[in-house]
């Protein structure tokens, strides 16, 4: 450090400039034209693969993004398709459900009816017999409360 910082302060350059910088020179010319076609090139070509299949995954997804947004849209259609479908269905089966349920009621009314005017005609016959019945035991029932009340026979 001490070195380095004397030739800082110094008015000497840390570098000597003097033959030998040719051959320094040569020797990296020399080390560049073998190690070119060895390690650079094969280098470049490696980056430049890289980037290659890089961009080529970019379109890739790119492209499946497209697709899976365009299977997506089927999908919706599709969906949309099936609940119109599914909705008209479930508005049959109700319509059906309405029909059923009216047939079933009016059935059932029928027989009720039929049932109530059936009981109504005993109800009736059964009163007509019992007036008559009451018809012929009045006088009798009517002698019986005239003999307690008159504490005599009444005929």
């Amino acid at each position: 450090m001490n070195v380095l910082l004397t030739a800082l302060l110094s008015e000497g350059s840390i570098i000597d400039l003097d033959g030998t910088i040719w051959v320094q020179l040569g020797l990296f010319g020399i080390a560049f034209l073998l190690y070119r076609p060895l390690i650079f090139r094969p280098m470049v070509a490696l980056f430049e693969a890289r980037e290659n299949a890089i961009e080529g995954a970019k379109l890739e997804a790119l492209r499946l993004q497209d697709e899976a947004a365009a299977e997506t849209e089927e999908f919706q259609d599709e969906m949309r398709r099936l609940r119109l479908q599914a909705g008209e269905e479930r508005d049959r089966l109700r319509a059906e459900g309405r029909r059923l349920e009216r047939t079933v009621l009016d059935r059932v009314r029928e027989e009720t009816e039929k049932q109530l005017a059936e009981a109504d005609a005993r109800l009736a016959k059964e009163a007509a017999k019992l007036r008559s019945e009451l018809d012929v035991s009045v006088p009798m029932i009517a002698r019986q409360i005239a003999t307690k009340l008159l504490d005599r026979e009444v005929q």
